[in-house]
Order: structure tokens, then sequence, then C-alpha cells
């Protein structure tokens, strides 16, 4: 992704105009931050001063405020004495909760958009593979049985992509509970934010519905069969087969697209 020279304050104020809706914290954390992810306000710029930026915005002072302490709580900002607030590396301080952010603040033509969903895609192996050999170990009967009853009502949701991830994530969940891992669950909070927050990103992930209908008796059943290692490796893998055939799904369908566009 970009690596960029650090903005002076007034480049940083030309990348700012006012906030479209009304003057609420979230859209100015919303704002601000889409420019810091982009790259359009790059790490290491300070931040004008708070007159200026509540002037560039269109909001007051308290807003802003508010805005601005939790972008510092998150990582992406840092004020410091006799210096101002300064943008941080969000690659060094941000945390999981910046993934869905970015895809939002990338355009789609940004080559760095690619990497993030393969990031994305990578992220979730992980989770899904670690919580299967987790759940091998510990799910209870009650447990099976309600991934059981979720996977079942899946089913309704084969036509739409939204309510499918939805449903995933309440069946992962399932999954993560069985496990016993708080720290992972956490981590699925990140995923669970999506269909509200990136319904372009989830229509990608789950192009094919029935496809991911189709794992979870695999899933369940690996889980049942108590072997810890070999789930861990099954899921990794039948994973790493899923998303390469979505990614090369994604890029003939945007080579296509680019096609005709030129063809116009």
């Amino acid at each position: 992704m970009r690596s960029l020279a650090p903005k002076t304050e007034t480049e940083t104020l030309s990348a700012l105009a006012p906030v479209a809706r009304s003057s609420i914290v979230d859209a100015v954390v919303d704002r601000i931050r889409g420019e810091i992810l982009s790259g359009r306000i790059t790490a290491g710029s300070k931040l004008p001063s708070e007159r200026e930026m509540a002037l560039a915005l269109g909001i007051n002072r308290l807003t802003l405020r508010a805005a601005l302490a939790r972008l510092e709580a998150v990582g992406l900002i840092v004020t410091r004495h006799g210096a101002g607030t300064i943008v941080s590396s969000w690659r060094e301080r941000a945390g999981l909760d910046a993934l869905g952010a970015l895809a939002q603040a990338l355009p789609k033509s940004d080559p760095a958009r690619g990497e993030l969903f393969s990031s994305i895609l990578e992220v979730r192996r992980v989770l899904a593979a670690e919580a299967v050999a987790l759940a091998a170990e510990r799910a209870t009967r009650e447990d099976i049985a309600q991934m059981r009853a979720i996977a079942e009502s899946q089913r309704a949701n084969l036509g739409d992509p939204v309510a499918m991830a939805r449903g995933d994530v309440a069946f992962m969940r399932a999954v993560i509970r069985a496990a016993g891992n708080v720290g992972l669950e956490l981590i699925l909070n990140t995923f669970a934010r999506f269909p509200d927050e990136q319904p372009e990103l989830v229509a990608q992930l789950y192009d094919v519905p029935a496809r991911t209908l189709e794992h979870y008796p695999l899933v369940i059943g690996l889980i049942e069969s108590k072997d810890a290692s070999a789930a861990r490796d099954l899921v990794r893998g039948a994973l790493e087969v899923v998303d390469r055939e979505l990614v090369a799904r994604h890029a003939t369908a945007k080579k296509t697209k680019k096609h005709k566009g030129a063809r116009r």
C-alpha cells in the first residue's frame, strides 16, 4: 500500500469538506478516518487547529473533540504536548477494526484494494481453522446442536448474500463459543459488522451462497471427530481452494467489465 510524505496543515485542510449530514460524531469520525486510511492524510502529518478543522468540516469544536478522542483511542492519531495532533501510522497502531473502514475508504481503482481483499480472506481462514480446531477439542452436544440449527436456518437465505453473511457469522460465533476462546470471538466481531457496514464487500465474499451452505456439515463433522489437528488442516486447505476460486471469479468479472467499458 502507498507510502506518502506527510502533509502540511494547509494540504490536510484541503482534503476535508463539510460533513453532508447533521453534525454528529460518527459522521466526523468516518470522514477523518477515511481520509487517513486512504492515504489522503498521511502518517506524520500534523492536523490543523481545532478551529480550522471545525470550520472546514462545518461542525462545532465540541463535536470535533469527541471525534478526535475516538480516533486517538483506536490509534489513528496521537496528541503530543507542544507538538499538536499528529496522524499515526495505522499499520503500526490501528486494530483489526480498521479492516472494514479501510475497505470503505479505498476507491475501487486503487490496487491496494486487491491486497486488502486478500488480507481479509487470509484472516478469515486463520480464524475459521483455529476456531474449528479448538471446538473439536471442547465442543459439547449442545454446541453441536446449535450449529446444526443455524446451518439449517441458512437455507432460507440462499437468495440474499447479506442475510447469508449474517447467518454465517452466527454459525461461526457458535463454533467459537464452543471453542471457548474470547479472543477469537472479539476478532469475529470485526467481520460481524460487515453485513451492515460493507454490503458491497459482503456481496463479493458471498457471491455463491450455496457454497457456504455446503461447508456447514463438513465443519460439524470435523468438530465431532475430536481430531483438532486434522480439523485445522482440512478447514484451512478447503478455504484456500474456495478463496482462490473467489479471487479468480472477481478478477475475471473485473476484466470483462473493463473490456466492455473500453468498447463503448
